[in-house]
C-alpha cells in the first residue's frame, strides 16, 4: 500500500520529513525527520501538519551556540550527541592538554568546567608544594613509612578508627566484624567475622606475614 499523504522533503518548523517510519500506538503514521540542529526524530504526521511538533525538542533549548568558543582551557568543537537529565545540551570540547571531553552547556558558561580535569590536578599539586612540611618529603620514598619500613597507615591508628585496632571495623549492615589489609597496592586480607577477637587475630596473622619487625601493644 502506498503512502496516503507523501510529505517527503517537506519542512515543518525546523523538521524536514524524510520517510514514513511506522505507526504510533494510536494508529497514526509516523515520519522520520531531521532537525536543523542535526538531531533525528520520529514524529506523528498529524503533529507535523498541525504544528504541534516543530523541532527535535533538544535544539529548542539551545539558547547559546557555543561552537568555536573558548572557556578557560576548553575550546568547543561542536555539539555532543547527548542531553543532560534537565535538558541542557552537551558540547564536545578539546582541552589545551589535548584531551577531549563532553561538557554541559550551563557549566561551561558559568565557569564550573574549565578544563578536562588537568587544571584541578595542577592546583592540587601547587597546594601541596606550598605546604612546607609536605614539600620537604616530596621524592622521599620513606616519608610515609615507620622506622622499620612499614607504611604508616598500616601501623598507626587513624582518627576515624572506632574499633581500637588498625584494619578492623564493624559492618553494620551485615552485623559482622571486618578485617582488611592492603600491602603494596594489593588487598591481602578482606574477611568478615562474627567475633571481634577472631577479626583481630586474622589481622595480626597477616601483619606478621607482611610487615617488618612489628611490635604492638594494641
Amino acid at each position: 500500500m502506498g503512502i496516503r499523504i507523501d510529505i517527503t522533503g517537506k519542512k515543518f518548523g525546523k523538521l524536514v520529513a524524510k520517510y514514513p517510519s511506522g505507526k504510533a500506538k494510536n494508529g497514526n503514521t509516523k515520519w522520520h525527520c531531521v532537525c536543523e540542529c542535526g538531531q533525528e526524530k520520529d514524529v506523528e504526521l498529524q503533529h507535523l501538519k498541525s504544528g504541534g511538533t516543530k523541532s527535535c525538542g533538544n535544539c529548542s533549548r539551545m539558547k547559546y551556540d557555543l561552537q568555536g568558543k573558548r572557556f578557560a582551557r576548553l575550546t568547543v568543537l561542536g555539539r555532543a550527541d547527548k542531553v543532560s537529565s534537565n535538558g541542557n545540551i552537551y558540547w564536545l570540547c578539546r582541552c589545551v592538554c589535548g584531551k577531549m571531553i563532553e561538557a554541559d552547556s550551563y557549566r561551561l558558561r558559568t565557569g564550573n568546567v574549565k578544563s578536562c580535569g588537568c587544571l584541578r590536578k595542577e592546583k592540587a599539586a601547587q597546594t601541596i608544594r606550598k605546604n612546607a612540611a609536605t614539600a620537604e618529603q616530596i621524592g622521599n620514598s620513606n616519608a610515609f613509612k615507620d622506622r622499620n619500613g612499614n607504611p604508616v597507615q598500616a601501623v598507626n591508628i587513624g582518627a576515624r578508627n572506632t574499633s581500637g585496632v588498625i584494619g578492623v571495623s564493624f559492618d553494620h549492615p551485615s552485623q559482622k566484624w571486618v578485617a582488611r589489609m592492603m600491602h603494596k597496592g594489593d588487598l591481602v586480607l578482606n574477611a568478615t567475622f562474627l567475633d571481634f577477637e577472631e577479626a583481630v587475630e586474622a589481622r595480626r596473622r597477616v601483619e606478621h606475614k607482611y610487615l617488618k619487625n612489628l611490635s604492638r601493644t594494641n
